[in-house]
């Protein structure tokens, strides 16, 4: 067997080369080539070798080859066309031929289709769906059931845990999409969050700093970085400083009828009970401005947004206001770790060491 592509363009070539001639070698060993170049091309995702923007026209490309071996089914079927040939797949190789949907399906979550017009996705399904069915006709799959017996839904871990009965919901979806055009896609990722290890939720997002990937819930406020790394600048903290402070933020925001959901409005009627008078200016700074009133009160200038930024400043303030009357020092990092106890971030668990099993 030749060795794998080392590169993008080595995976696209590999691709075109089987697609081009899978009716003279036959649908197995095109299948095992066109999944092997598949694997490849996730491996230098993985690797940072092909990139997050890259990987829309990598699909593209692949997806126009492929279209060879698994054509949609003709508008209109005239006689003087001759019949469209068949070529036997067998159930050994089912798996591997499903498995190539499956990487198509795992690389369309990690990349950039940020910019995607909806009618490039619909195409993605549809080819999606067309070679399932290529699959089905060739393999002779009469059914769901029989389908799934024949791929499995255990994992495949190739550096990322890849579910196979995720993607099989999704095909499924998209194959009844096609027919009643009303069923809707499942929320469902082929890739395992790294960090709650759940396949829940289709987008994923490599971490800037452990080269993981990981859905939206296990992020970090910071782009591109997943919790676990943005909480590690925390642990400069003592813990029982961390636990203190975060006692005494929960307290105020218990009080004042605060959470991270609230309107900018309500935090400054809080921030005026305990001392600082809030007003906005278009003139002030993103992170506001602060300065000295009357009575020994403060007086805060921040712009008119409805924004995370705009709250989190207000939230600084306040903490800023709880460690002066408090007689302690203010320390910038604490003043961070005040708001993102306010903000909801779960700073303290993503810091707690990983259970040990048993």
């Amino acid at each position: 067997m030749a060795p794998m592509p080392d590169t993008p363009a080595a995976c696209k070539t590999r691709i075109r080369e089987a697609s081009a001639q899978f009716q003279a070698q036959g649908l197995d060993k095109t299948a095992a080539e066109v999944e092997g170049a598949l694997a490849s091309a996730w491996l230098l995702q993985r690797r940072g070798v092909l990139a997050p923007r890259d990987v829309p026209d990598f699909i593209d490309a692949a997806r126009s080859a492929l279209k060879k071996v698994a054509p949609p089914p003709p508008k209109k079927v005239k006689f003087s066309d001759p019949i469209r040939k068949v070529l036997p797949l067998a159930e050994a190789s089912v798996r591997s031929a499903f498995d190539a949907s499956l990487l198509l399906l795992a690389l369309t979550q990690v990349g950039d289709f940020i910019e995607e017009p909806d009618k490039k996705r619909r195409d993605q399904e549809l080819f999606l769906d067309d070679w399932r069915r290529m699959i089905w006709e060739s393999a002779r799959v009469p059914d769901w059931a029989r389908f799934r017996q024949l791929v499995g839904r255990e994992e495949r871990v190739l550096e990322g845990r890849l579910s196979r009965d995720a993607a099989l919901q999704t095909l499924e979806a998209i194959a009844r999409r096609r027919a009643d055009n009303l069923t809707p896609i499942p929320d469902l990722s082929v890739l395992a969050c790294g960090r709650c290890g759940q396949f829940r939720g289709r987008d994923r997002v490599k971490c800037a700093q452990c080269a993981g990937t990981f859905c939206t819930r296990c992020l970090g406020p910071a782009a591109d970085q997943c919790i676990n790394d943005y909480a590690t600048r925390y642990t400069a903290i003592p813990a029982d400083d961390r636990q203190r402070i975060g006692s005494e933020t929960r307290a105020i925001l218990k009080e004042l009828r605060l959470d991270a959901h609230t309107r900018n409005d309500a935090i400054a009627r809080g921030l005026k009970e305990k001392g600082v008078d809030v007003s906005y200016t278009e003139s002030a700074p993103l992170e506001g401005h602060e300065t000295d009133g009357e009575q020994g009160r403060t007086k805060f200038q921040i712009r008119d947004r409805e924004s995370g930024g705009v709250k989190r400043a207000l939230f600084a303030a306040l903490a800023r206001r709880h460690f002066r009357g408090a007689g302690a020092e203010v320390k910038p990092l604490e003043i961070d770790y005040f708001v993102e106890v306010c903000m909801g971030v779960p700073v303290e668990e993503a810091l707690k060491p990983p259970a040990q099993a048993s």
